[in-house]
């Protein structure tokens, strides 16, 4: 019955290939049609790409060195703010890699984008 209520389905991509419509139209399990919503699948993750600002615990310092690291980031051209507890802001991808690579970290899991070991 459609009351209009979301339905929250779990299934395999066979499942999921037999049950769409060429239209994009599920067919439920009470027999019924819906849509996905593709907003509500993959909305409000926080730290995947598009996900900006990132806050980092590993690039972060002690809230008494907040002040300092500041100042230093200026400093390097790399402007970067600090949440109040300490963790880096980060506002892109690139301003990401720029900041890390330039204190020394970089991402082990990373791609060519992400941080990567400077061999000095």
């Amino acid at each position: 019955m459609d009351n209009g209520a979301p339905v929250e389905l779990t299934m395999t991509i066979i499942d999921r290939i037999s049950r769409e419509l060429s239209d994009g139209t599920i067919i439920l399990p009470d027999g019924g049609y819906g849509k996905r919503d593709f907003k509500a699948e993959h909305g409000g993750f926080v730290n995947t790409p598009g996900a900006w600002p990132m806050y980092s615990d590993a690039a972060g310092v002690g809230e008494h060195q907040i002040p300092e690291a500041v100042e230093h980031a200026r400093a390097i051209g790399i402007p970067t703010d600090f949440t109040s507890d300490g963790q880096a802001i980060f506002t892109s991808r690139a301003h990401r890699k720029r900041y890390c690579e330039a204190i020394g970290l970089f991402d082990r899991s990373g791609g060519y984008s992400d941080p990567q070991r400077c061999h000095r």
